[in-house]
């Protein structure tokens, strides 16, 4: 009987790994804290199990979804708040309105006009777009209109524009001491808390 370090000894390079196992490796790279989320993750994908806790209460163990009757927990995709016309703000609120941006122009122009966080509608960032590394721009957006609608009541706007400050200023959100998401790691948390 060979393992598997035996058989690929003689490979030239071992098999790449899938999308959903380089996730996996990020996160468990990204030490103990984050292993929670990796195992809800992984039984999300599998059994469409959601996030129903606040960042903090996402790492400590039993990581279930369970939750209290008073805890509202049916959020919504990008997909249904993009396609969805009722919405608990005006569809054309600007994503800065809600989101500080830092680092960009300070005005914005018809050329630059859903061109960037800065200048984009939230409801222009429910699509993907090619400034939005990680699609974090669009959960946070459909995390927001959970939250805004009662979707969700375990996370706070408070919260969610901590997450993305932090993601801006420093490059990572840190939901308990000595743990550190990247802004990849806060969007799989965020879609996490969604159909």
């Amino acid at each position: 009987m060979t393992t598997d370090n035996q058989e690929n000894k003689g490979n030239a390079a071992p098999l790449p790994l899938s999308e959903r196992g380089a996730t996996r490796r990020r996160l468990a790279k990204a030490g103990i804290g984050a292993a929670g989320i990796l195992w809800t993750l992984e039984s999300r994908a599998t059994m469409n199990t959601m996030i129903c806790k606040a960042p903090s209460g996402a790492l400590s163990g039993g990581l279930s979804s369970h939750y209290s009757p008073a805890t509202a927990c049916s959020g919504l995709s990008p997909g249904y708040w993009k396609n969805h016309r009722s919405w608990p703000v005006s569809r054309n609120i600007m994503f800065t309105s809600v989101f500080d941006v830092q680092g960009e122009k300070s005005t914005c122009t018809e050329q630059t006009i859903n061109q960037s966080y800065l200048c984009s509608t939230m409801l222009n960032l429910l699509s993907k777009q090619s400034f939005d590394r990680y699609n974090l721009g669009m959960h946070l957006v459909a995390t927001y209109l959970n939250i805004m609608s009662g979707k969700i009541s375990f996370l706070s706007v408070d919260t969610l524009q901590k997450m993305w400050t932090d993601v801006q200023a420093t490059g990572h959100y840190s939901p308990a001491s000595g743990v550190f998401w990247s802004a990849e790691q806060v969007k799989n948390y965020l879609q996490a808390t969604h159909d």
